[in-house]
């Protein structure tokens, strides 16, 4: 009688397939369903370090299934750190379709195909590294009313599931599951990464609600490949890739190697992991405010109307500009407020095609005149709110941190503020995350700055 073989992965391990014809074959051959070939990396280890399964064939032939089941949940790695580093290494013999047959902890099939279509160049033992996992595979153990946020088991480098990096979480609307395709390792590395066209198998019981609120009904009929740019800090800089099939999302294919970043998920088509604005800025530049966004996607977008306002309340429209209607290329734009304030907010209105607008959020800037005082910037981190001050003056002012109901929260008085920059901080552990307004005010007036506290 012919059973299963199974491989336990398990400990501080590095399995080697080693030689330029080394091949991992899993034979199934006269087998019946679920008595194929394992390899199964130990869940039942918290693992600092890594494993590696180590193919050492950059061939695409170098992991091999034979018999009746061309596709079978064959290695479950589920963990970060349980790998498959594939030397898929530079050249012509590099190139093609290399799959490799990822299975969910429940034994689903969720196959990982990358087709590398132009080679990389040569860096420290160029390789492709990959592992998949959900929240089974995490430390410390997500429970199940939570199976559905992300948030609690995102890889190393992903830093947020949001809108953008000060939205709102969006996590119920990605799958619940994440691909490591890593490129850029240590000492594993490509000095040019490769282009490639990917593949991701997955299980659709990974995105219904799985918890509560849970993930958005009909998810996995929505689904697009993204991935997390760690240098810009976003998931939505260039717009989602793929195209949905049975089970899998099929042609994602990142716009350049740059962008082939090493942390993926699948994300709702409808409402993707961020937003199109992915930069929105504005500068004092002589005696004018320059303002500069930039949009990642454009849909249907008519035009942008910048408005100002000097208490974030009571605004007016000072310009506009046209859209690009439908892009998926980064776009750059620029505005020049020739009325420059002191202090000044200000915010896009992006209106559609149908008429249909939406707000950007408030950002503010300002051009000083000589001997005047005003907050020029502020930020929190590490339970504190830190505000630059910029003042041609010596003088002395009271700090008030106010919701926005206008409710006193915090208090500072008397803070020194000295000719040049002075730099104020406030405690504010237990301070609830929202949108507050920072006040500094003396018998010679009063400057305001709206701050997001997170």
């Amino acid at each position: 009688m012919k059973r299963a073989i199974l491989f336990l992965v398990s400990g501080i391990s590095i399995i080697f397939c080693y030689g330029q014809a080394a091949q991992l074959v899993f034979n199934s051959t006269g087998l019946g369903v679920g008595q194929h070939p394992w390899v199964v990396f130990d869940n039942n280890l918290a693992l600092a370090n890594p494993i590696y399964l180590v193919i050492d064939n950059p061939a695409t032939n170098a992991i091999t299934l034979t018999g009746g089941f061309p596709v079978v949940p064959i290695i479950k790695s589920e963990g970060e750190q349980r790998m498959i580093r594939w030397a898929t290494g530079t050249g012509a013999g590099s190139l093609g379709t290399h799959t490799v047959p990822f299975s969910t902890s429940s034994g689903i099939a969720i196959p990982l195909s990358v087709n590398i279509t132009t080679s990389g160049t040569v860096g420290t033992n160029p390789s492709l590294i990959f592992s998949t996992y959900n929240y089974s595979g995490y430390s410390p153990t997500v429970v199940a009313a939570d199976f559905w946020n992300n948030d609690l088991y995102k890889p190393t480098g992903v830093t947020h599931m949001n809108s953008a990096p000060a939205n709102v979480a969006n996590s119920q609307n990605a799958i619940d599951r994440f691909w490591l395709i890593d490129a850029g390792a240590t000492n594993f590395n490509y000095a040019l990464k490769p282009r490639v066209s990917i593949d991701f198998g997955f299980d659709p019981a990974e995105a219904l609600p799985n918890g509560t609120p849970g993930n958005t009904p009909g998810l996995a009929s929505l689904l697009v490949a993204q991935r997390f740019n760690t240098s810009s800090n976003l998931w939505y800089d260039i717009a989602p890739m793929g195209t949905l099939g049975t089970n899998s999302v099929n042609a994602a294919v990142p716009p350049s190697a740059a962008d082939f970043y090493r942390a993926w998920t699948l994300a709702s088509s409808v409402t993707p992991l961020p937003i199109e604005l992915v930069d929105w800025r504005g500068k004092c530049n002589g005696s004018d405010v320059q303002l500069s966004w930039t949009t990642a996607t454009e849909k249907d977008n008519d035009h942008f109307t910048i408005e100002k306002s000097s208490d974030a309340a009571h605004w007016e429209a000072i310009g506009t500009l046209p859209g690009a209607g439908n892009s998926n290329s980064m776009l750059g734009y620029a505005f020049i407020d020739n009325n420059a304030w002191a202090s000044a907010y200000y915010r896009l209105r992006q209106t559609d095609f149908n008429g249909t607008s939406v707000l950007s959020d408030v950002i503010a800037a300002g051009c000083e005149a000589t001997g005047s005082t005003a907050i020029v910037n502020a930020w929190d981190g590490d339970g504190m709110l830190y505000l630059d001050v910029s003042s041609g003056v010596v003088g002395i002012y009271d700090l008030v941190l106010l919701d926005v109901e206008g409710r006193v929260i915090a208090t500072k008085p008397a803070q020194a503020i000295a000719s040049g920059s002075t730099l104020i901080q406030v405690e504010t552990r237990g301070i609830a995350t929202g949108i507050y307004v920072v006040r500094l005010v003396n018998g010679t007036g009063c400057m305001a700055r709206r701050v997001h506290l997170n």
